[in-house]
């Protein structure tokens, strides 16, 4: 190779937003390459704004606006001087007329040339691409943009059900839907067509015969300039939801070694067929055991991966660093042969979305945030986020990756559901408890990961700590907003018992909201501390009632079950608050003391206590006098889950619906969540329109009951 086909590289512009432009920058700034970031108005604060060499305004608030506009990255280009563009994923990465955009300004594209990935955007032309390759295909049918109800109903039978509706454009779950039975069909595929458009700008779907219980196995594939391609190995990805990856690995655990074999001699058949050139993912479908296990093409995602960690892990490479070279012209640094990997590495992806009520998106702000690696070498997180920042309802929902590498796949495991149980996000909710509880899920320990995985075992979408770490949590909240530490904690003798004092307080026990009723009564002896919850949810066996509190049980135990009382409660900091807000703590129950890790800021208007004790998290907020839980709350009309836009309305004055119809489709962190009626009556207005931005608990109709 001669010097002049080597392109200089010394400041890349990278074209995202979150963690992966701070995962890009990090790499870049390693190897003496400088960066320009790019930050829309709602990511102004965002940590990789501050972290890149250079930073370029491009304006908007959504994705639309900011990220996903051509125009504004190469304008920010220009501006800042850059020689190349890194798209990491998603927005504009997989768009080969961005990336054509990018060569004819004179830079460098570091990605693959746009006519590989013009051969796998659409999975509609990349299948007949891949069985050209001789790479076997799920059986499937196209479909025209016009297909009739009566067509895509004997589409549908010809493929076979279950079916899966799919866009042809982009990936990552959106534009998606399992139909099992002709009834669902025209509605899934309207649902499929809208989340398609909004993500990816093309409405256009096909069917795939929908295999329930494969395997979701995938080959990083990588690419030259001068027609070398290698594979680094594969990574399992079947446990997801929404179509949609929660947690990778490598190895595989239930892939057999011919078939590992086969696929990846597949994957680089098909990266060779195309010309392809930098990182990409040849994913398959992996269905059977043994002798008889099979594999088929499902795509060709033409970038970097969310889950490239994991190789990172096992082969001790660096992918970025493989781009930043293969886009200079370079050789690959590696030739197969040389390529090996060690251990085994999992990742998951933590999520601002609440598990036990399907995966809704939560938004806030980050009041605590510990995810930090603590400085080993099994442990990496890499996140987008930092104590303080705002979780929009623009972007999605991930919040970081976290990975863990060892020598033994279950050691590794069990080492990640600890972390992640013990992490204390406070300000939105994540599905960290949903994560662990895969983890050390038995199935999971046994390798028994399919793409069904979460639907067998809903058990772990509402996980929830034991009756008496719950019990504690609840103690150390009450001890911490009664103030009863130091002196306050025995303020002692009485001659007459002083006025009781109540509060309430709301929680998340599972898949349920809760209210709980703390009480502090003086008495003669002092101060007893009164704890009243679900009375399925405590053990109060044993629960010794001081008869001076009479006055307080019977106002906390008509409505809310049995009390639990503790007449000996103190509670004292042991040292300065940590970075995240939480600070140690001794609590002393009955004589009894341990250390728990409490986040309580009595000035704080919206007051809440945070207690990390035992592997858990609890979140407990003070409610106004008169306050419900979510399970006291009545029936009204219908309103929007969480802050987003207005995509589609389904129902106009007049319309008549009946239970479970849709009404309102609203997308919000890059999914579709439809709003329906709540009960069977007539639509008398309707108060939200199409691309209007909405407020959570916004009522988006008016149904007056039959």
């Amino acid at each position: 190779m001669t010097s002049e086909r080597v392109r200089a590289v010394t400041r890349v512009l990278v074209a995202n937003r979150g963690e992966i432009a701070r995962r890009i920058v990090r790499t870049c700034h390693a190897t003496g390459v400088e960066t320009v970031a790019v930050f829309s108005d709602a990511d102004r604060g965002a940590p990789h704004v501050d972290e890149a060499t250079l930073a370029v305004a491009i304006g908007g608030r959504t994705a639309a606006e900011s990220y996903l506009d051509p125009d504004r990255l190469l304008d920010a280009a220009r501006r800042s001087g850059a020689d190349a563009v890194h798209p990491g994923y998603g927005f504009l990465s997989e768009d080969p007329d961005f990336a054509q955009a990018v060569l004819d300004a004179g830079l460098v594209w570091i990605g693959p040339p746009p006519d590989a990935m013009r051969a796998m955007a659409r999975k509609v032309e990349a299948k007949r691409v891949a069985a050209a390759a001789g790479v076997p295909l799920v059986p499937g049918a196209e479909l025209d943009a016009d297909v009739s109800d009566e067509a895509l109903v004997t589409a549908a039978a010809g493929v076979g059900y279950p079916v899966l509706v799919k866009a042809s454009a982009g990936g990552g779950g959106r534009g998606m839907r399992v139909v099992t039975a002709a009834d669902e069909l025209a509605a899934a595929v309207a649902a499929a067509r809208r989340e398609a458009q909004a993500s990816f700008g093309d409405a256009t779907v096909f069917l795939e015969r929908y295999l329930s219980r494969g395997r979701h196995v995938e080959v990083q594939v990588f690419g030259d300039a001068h027609g070398e391609v290698v594979h680094l190995f594969e990574r399992e990805c079947s446990v997801q939801r929404r179509h949609q990856k929660v947690v990778e690995e490598s190895p595989s655990p239930g892939t057999t070694p011919a078939t590992l074999e086969a696929m990846c001699a597949a994957a680089v058949a098909l990266a060779r067929a195309i010309g392809y050139v930098g990182a990409g993912t040849v994913e398959f479908l992996v269905a059977g055991e043994g002798d008889a296990q099979e594999f088929f093409f499902l795509e060709m995602n033409t970038r970097l991966q969310v889950e490239h960690p994991v190789t990172e892990l096992v082969t001790g490479l660096d992918l970025v660093a493989w781009q930043l070279a293969v886009a200079r012209g370079e050789p690959l640094p590696l030739r197969q042969h040389e390529i090996g990997r060690r251990g085994h590495a999992i990742e998951a992806r933590l999520y601002a979305e609440d598990t036990a009520r399907g995966f809704l998106p939560s938004t806030g702000r980050l009041l605590s945030w510990d995810l930090d690696d603590d400085g080993g070498d099994w442990l990496r997180v890499d996140s987008g986020y930092e104590q303080g920042a705002t979780v929009s309802e623009h972007y999605d929902a991930l919040l970081a990756k976290v990975v863990a590498h060892g020598d033994d796949r279950t050691d590794v495991a069990r080492s990640l559901a600890e972390y992640l149980r013990g992490t204390s996000v406070v300000g939105v909710t994540t599905n960290a408890l949903m994560l662990a509880a895969v983890l050390d899920h038995p199935a999971f320990l046994d390798g028994a990961t399919t793409t069904a995985f979460l639907d067998e075992h809903p058990e772990v979408l509402a996980p929830q700590a034991p009756a008496d770490v719950l019990d504690l949590h609840l103690l150390a909240a009450a001890a911490a907003l009664f103030g009863l530490g130091g002196d306050a904690a025995g303020e002692g003798w009485r001659t007459v018992a002083g006025v009781p004092e109540t509060l309430r307080v709301g929680y998340r026990r599972g898949e349920r909201d809760v209210v709980a009723v703390l009480g502090r009564a003086w008495t003669r002896d002092g101060a007893t501390l009164l704890v009243a919850a679900d009375a399925d949810e405590l053990d109060v066996d044993g629960a010794r009632v001081d008869p001076h509190a009479a006055q307080t049980i019977a106002a906390m135990a008509g409505p809310v079950g049995p009390v639990r009382s503790h007449r000996a409660v103190r509670l004292d900091p042991l040292g300065p608050r940590a970075d995240d807000g939480f600070a140690a703590h001794r609590l002393e129950v009955d004589g009894v003391r341990r250390t728990v890790d409490l986040r309580h800021d009595p000035a704080d208007p919206a007051e809440s206590v945070a207690v990390d004790a035992e592997g858990w998290v609890t979140t407990f907020s003070v409610l106004p006098l008169g306050a419900a839980g979510g399970h006291e709350a009545g029936a009204s009309d219908p309103t929007t889950p969480v802050p987003g836009t207005v995509t589609h309305v389904a129902v106009e004055v007049g319309s008549t619906v009946a239970a479970g119809e849709p009404l309102v489709v609203l997308e919000a962190m890059k999914m579709e969540h439809t709003v329906r009626a709540g009960a069977d009556g007539v639509v008398t207005a309707v108060h939200v329109r199409v691309g209007q931005s909405v407020d959570a608990h916004v009522v988006v109709a008016t149904v007056e009951p039959s």
